[in-house]
């Protein structure tokens, strides 16, 4: 059976969070992995716009604001977190050496450019550029998926085009179903007033999907 959210799915296993959040204006939406809110391009304030943007994101290959964006933001969230951890020894190391290399050699590195002395912000930068790797990869990984699978997003437009859509109502939860596919479904989660795709195809919310 194809999986029809394999590009959450990829990423691995997946947490929940409450979905009872204050509403936020667009223009206070904070970035995310560096990536501004596009609410104008990407508009998520019911399921079918949430899933068309998605659609529309993979065509141009927007696949990283994809990822910040219109994934459950928990989900990915809990990817980086777990991913950026096996980083951080490596990237540790690597900016280590650059310090003392800076250090040696003052004259070749801005004041502004030069890596921390203190510790606790020498501690932070790693985890930063940690989740920097971790999120670029996790992009990467959905990326590949949609071009070595493009029944991924036939699958997808099938349930945005054909698809049962819930009324307008108060629910944080939505599932999009199809009259002959009895067996899975996409679902959504909505955040403030912002919906989401979830990293499930069935009514079960245990761990998250694997990869065929």
């Amino acid at each position: 059976m194809r999986t029809v959210l394999v590009l959450a799915a990829v990423l691995g296993a997946v947490t929940f969070v409450s979905a009872q959040e204050r509403p936020v204006p667009p223009e206070e939406v904070p970035p995310r992995f560096g990536l501004p809110y596009r609410v104008r391009t990407y508009p998520q304030a019911t399921p079918k716009q949430a899933l068309e943007s998605v659609l529309a994101a993979a065509d141009r290959g927007d696949v990283n604001y994809l990822v910040a964006h219109l994934l459950d933001p928990a989900f990915v969230d809990a990817r980086v977190a777990d991913r950026s951890q096996q980083f951080e020894p490596t990237i540790a190391d690597d900016l280590a050496r650059l310090r003392d290399f800076q250090r040696k050699n003052p004259d070749q590195t801005p004041s502004n450019t030069r890596l921390p002395d203190d510790p606790v912000k020498f501690q932070a930068r790693v985890i930063a550029d940690a989740r920097t790797r971790a999120f670029n990869q996790i992009t990467r990984d959905v990326r590949e998926k949609l071009i070595d699978d493009p029944e991924v997003l036939k699958d997808l437009r099938r349930f945005y085009r054909q698809g049962t859509f819930p009324e307008a109502g108060g629910d944080i939860t939505a599932k999009v179903g199809l009259p002959d596919v009895k067996d899975r479904a996409v679902f959504l989660k909505k955040i403030g007033d912002r919906w989401y795709i979830e990293n499930r195809q069935t009514d079960d919310k245990g761990p998250g999907l694997k990869k065929e």
